[in-house]
């Protein structure tokens, strides 16, 4: 069961509306340099910002209007808010969003991850806030439905690694994300308690009245929470 648990390709159920459609964007920005990478990846913020700057040829104002620069990519697709995102890099993902503007967070990468899917991963509790904050800006929560090549969104992944805080930020911000199951039909309360985390599934239980509780091979979350032999996992959903 826990080897399955850990292999599970997570991926859309009949889907929302509002999810946009799981297709990787062509980059415009080219290939990133390597003093640039290492910038984000170390967060160093004026390094980065001074750089792309510097690539664009002119003031921050005039190198938002100049979108090719800012969509540069590493090796593997990962766009500078990627990057910023995977290493929890909060002050740096908000200078990069204002100066790339919404298209860096539905950006993605080779496996269709956005910068959410990456911080969300991680654990990044305050850079998952952030992203979700900046994504629900003019009332476009659409970025939190992404999904990647396996149909992960990101909720998924941070209920599957237990990651409490990261899974709060998200379902408070949409809780009809938590009734999702991907083609494997594996819901994220099923996956946060498969996880063990208690505080990550009472999110999902607390927020989201219509949260789904499938899991593999038609067991559900209440059969999960008796496998790992946790009582308050199961009060949490009977």
């Amino acid at each position: 069961m826990e080897l399955l648990h850990h292999s599970i390709q997570l991926s859309a159920g009949p889907g929302s509306a509002a999810a946009p459609t799981p297709t990787q964007p062509p980059s415009d920005g080219g290939t990133m340099s390597s003093e640039l990478y290492l910038a984000l990846c170390r967060g160093r913020k004026k390094e980065a910002m001074a750089l792309l700057r510097q690539q664009h040829g002119g003031t921050a104002a005039a190198a938002a209007n100049q979108v090719a620069g800012i969509h540069q990519v590493s090796a593997e697709g990962n766009s500078v808010l990627h990057l910023a995102a995977e290493h929890g890099h909060d002050k740096l993902i908000h200078d990069l969003a204002s100066f790339g503007g919404r298209s860096l967070l539905s950006s993605r990468n080779s496996t269709l991850d956005t910068p959410l899917h990456c911080a969300a991963r991680a654990g990044h509790g305050k850079a998952v806030s952030l992203l979700v904050q900046l994504s629900c800006e003019g009332g476009d929560e659409s970025t939190l439905w992404c999904r990647n090549e396996a149909g992960n969104t990101a909720l998924h992944l941070a209920a599957r690694l237990g990651h409490a805080a990261a899974v709060e930020a998200m379902v408070s911000a949409a809780p009809g994300l938590a009734s999702e199951v991907n083609n494997a039909g594996v819901s994220a309360l099923y996956l946060a308690v498969m996880s063990r985390s208690v505080p990550a599934a009472r999110s999902i239980t607390t927020r989201c009245p219509n949260a789904s509780a499938a899991g593999l091979s038609s067991q559900n979350a209440l059969h999960a929470a008796v496998f790992q032999g946790s009582d308050e996992l199961a009060s949490l959903i009977t």
